[in-house]
């Protein structure tokens, strides 16, 4: 763990997606992270992946990800979209296995970290910026935030990140190596922050491309 430097600008890409209600933010701005779940893992906790189908009498159901999959397996519902749902539905499984694993890692041996479940992310510079952007596909609605900030830190690599079905034991040691903040590869630093955060100012365009 680090303590964030206060004169240090950090930038944070304040975007609207399902899992976050979209605040719109303002220079002058402050606001405390840390004492209750992100809008990330609130998402685990309050939602769920189901889809509405229509039985043959006409009637509709709404039916769980993982029983609308095996639904469409035992040829009782067709859909077009099976591959797409079933792709959407595995992602959501896998992030939500590796926050709970990832916690519960940091909580047994790594407490003095900031957690994922209640953190923000933050950037170090512009380059970082537009990585992210490019790495996760934002498009739509969000904002670039500059920020100075007032807590705990911890630099991590997303390359250590659950992505796919493998042994438990080797999803632990990811784990552990995540927590450690070893970097292997350049470039894939995420950093957890839990602390006082204060809008300095919104980047443009034009600073994004110099």
């Amino acid at each position: 763990m680090s303590i964030a430097d206060p004169a240090t600008d950090y930038y944070h890409i304040n975007r609207r997606v399902p899992w976050s209600p979209y605040i719109t933010l303002n220079p002058g701005d402050v606001f405390d992270v840390g004492g209750s779940s992100n809008p990330y893992f609130n998402f685990f906790e309050k939602q769920k992946k189901a889809y509405l189908v229509t039985q043959g009498d006409g009637s509709k159901e709404v039916l769980g990800g993982a029983r609308f999959i095996n639904a469409v397996a035992m040829g009782e519902v067709n859909s077009p979209n099976v591959a797409q749902i079933a792709d959407e539905l595995v992602r959501h499984l896998v992030a939500y296995i590796r926050e709970l694993i990832w916690e519960n890692v940091r909580m047994k041996e790594f407490p003095h970290l900031p957690s994922r479940q209640r953190c923000i992310w933050l950037i170090p510079n512009i380059a970082g910026v537009n990585y992210w952007i490019n790495r996760m596909g934002i498009t739509g609605e969000y904002q670039i935030l500059r920020v100075k900030v007032q807590g705990r830190l911890h630099v991590a690599s997303e390359s250590f990140l659950l992505g796919d079905s493998e042994p438990m034991e080797e999803t632990i040691a990811k784990a552990r190596r995540y927590w450690l903040g070893i970097i292997e590869t350049p470039g894939t630093e995420e950093i957890l922050f839990e602390g006082r955060v204060k809008v300095m100012g919104l980047a443009s365009n034009k600073e994004r491309h110099t």
